[in-house]
């Protein structure tokens, strides 16, 4: 088969895949209003229009004589700055909102460096692969620099509930470090060692401005997003929420009802469960629910059975990990 039609085809494959993981996150946002899901959302519309940027340099722009006198050039570098950095904010507003990252500077600063490190190498590297090569590792860069500032917030939290949180996504975490890794790799590969003389001749084939790593990092994150999302909208249909937010609480509303139902708990547990959750003691659940503590010590008694954990810490940590 042309290699013109496969590129094609997977170019096609990968666009439906991210504008049905951004609708996907649309859709669980307006039933939950988790601001995590509306930043996932933009995330991946950015991305659908980053490599609809590749499709119409690929296919509509470029004819083979030109492709052949110049292989390395960025297609639309103002746009692919705008684009490209908008999904990698987007992204990464959505970590900012779960690790309770509030802090505007920590919010803006890296997507800021983004957009002038691009620049920067447009106006001072010659264009070629080289200029190709650090204008599209910026990417890379600040994908490095969010990872790294989760472990470094990860390891610096005093909050054990938000570590447990964190944890929930430690494989996720480990494949993104590894995927990362791949487009940097790639990205080396094809527009450092592989040099312009070897394309130009046919020697080896020219892929331009594509990075197949970093298409299946996105894909990877669309999976687990698309899956959290379908979780919430089943949970929603069944259990039709009466307010929504991005809180802590509204979280632990948003999949109580599913965890109550794998653990077979009834409505009277699942309540002293949720002030569990949200850090109350037993003579705290008991005001709010006006039972005696006796009263609460059963029902935990019967949680801890039914969950078959020994305490309240296996209890959270359980909690969140089904989450």
């Amino acid at each position: 088969m042309d290699m013109g039609l496969v590129l094609f085809y997977y170019t096609l494959f990968v666009l439906l895949a991210v504008i049905l993981t951004a609708a996907a996150c649309l859709a669980s946002y307006l039933v939950s209003r988790t601001k995590a899901l509306l930043y996932a959302f933009f995330g991946f519309l950015f991305y659908f229009f980053d490599v609809a940027l590749v499709f119409q340099d690929d296919f509509m722009m470029r004819c083979a004589a030109d492709v052949l006198s110049t292989p390395f050039f960025i297609g639309s570098p103002a746009a692919s700055i705008v684009i490209g950095g908008g999904a990698l904010m987007a992204f990464w507003l959505v970590v900012c909102e779960y690790i309770e990252e509030r802090r505007l500077f920590a919010q803006w600063i890296p997507g800021a460096a983004f957009v002038l490190g691009s620049i920067a190498v447009l106006l001072l590297v010659e264009e070629g692969n080289v200029q190709e090569f650090l204008f599209y590792s910026m990417r890379e860069l600040m994908m490095y620099w969010m990872l790294a500032y989760v472990a470094v917030m990860y390891v610096g939290a005093q909050d054990e509930v938000l570590r447990l949180r964190m944890r929930r996504f430690r494989k996720l975490y480990l494949a993104l470090w590894i995927l990362v890794t791949l487009v940097l790799l790639e990205n080396v590969t094809f527009l450092l060692v592989i040099g312009p003389s070897m394309v130009a001749d046919g020697l080896f084939p020219f892929l331009p401005q594509r990075n197949f790593a970093e298409n299946l990092l996105v894909l990877c994150c669309a999976f687990v997003a698309c899956r959290g999302s379908w979780k919430n909208l089943s949970l929603r249909h069944a259990d039709p929420p009466t307010q929504g937010g991005d809180s802590l609480q509204a979280f632990i509303e948003h999949n109580l009802g599913a965890y109550s139902a794998a653990r077979n708990l009834s409505k009277r547990e699942e309540e002293v469960l949720r002030l569990v959750l949200l850090g109350k003691d037993n003579q705290n659940i008991a005001t709010a629910m006006s039972l005696a503590p006796g009263t609460v010590k059963v029902h935990m008694h019967h949680i801890l059975r039914k969950t078959g954990k020994a305490n309240r810490k296996e209890l959270m940590q359980d909690f969140w990990e089904f989450s």
